[in-house]
């Protein structure tokens, strides 16, 4: 138990220093599920159902503006029209793909999730970036892992 305090509250000190509260309120339900000794099967099925959940919620995010009528038919067909509506499309579609293939990284190599969780928070600090999901920064990492292994294997 012991073990698992030390790593979520040396993410907890990564989320104050990047300033991210998503990644400190976070850590601090972790850190008290686990000190209420919340079971695995509890934590398996947070896990489970989190994704989802939190896609929904960004979704109707996303959707807001055009619930409060900020974003009409006619604006949208308009956009349509403009190149940078397709390049959207594809951003979306290609974003989607990465995710699909975070989605296994995570459930094959959830220690892959922290050092993410790591470049993420660092992106922030250093770059002044916005934090980013887990999932598709996994993605992205499986896309990378497999173009390094394609040239580690030509050059062997």
């Amino acid at each position: 138990m012991l073990e698992k305090i030390i790593l979520l509250s040396i993410l907890l000190i990564l989320g104050f220093l990047s300033k991210n509260d998503t990644i400190i309120i976070a850590v601090l339900i972790l850190l008290a599920f686990v000190l209420l000794k919340f079971n695995d099967n509890t934590l398996q099925t947070i896990k489970t159902y989190s994704i989802k959940y939190g896609i929904i919620l960004i979704t109707i995010y996303a959707f807001i503006p055009i619930a409060k009528g900020d974003i009409t038919y006619h604006d949208l067909i308009k956009a349509i029209t403009a190149w940078r509506a397709w390049v959207a499309i594809f951003a979306g579609a290609l974003v989607t793909h990465f995710a699909k293939f975070g989605i296994d990284l995570m459930n094959t190599r959830p220690d892959i999730i922290t050092f993410v969780l790591v470049g993420i928070i660092i992106g922030i600090i250093v770059f002044k970036g916005v934090a980013s999901g887990p999932l598709i920064g996994s993605g992205i990492a499986l896309m990378l892992y497999s173009i390094i292994d394609f040239f580690i294997s030509i050059f062997k």
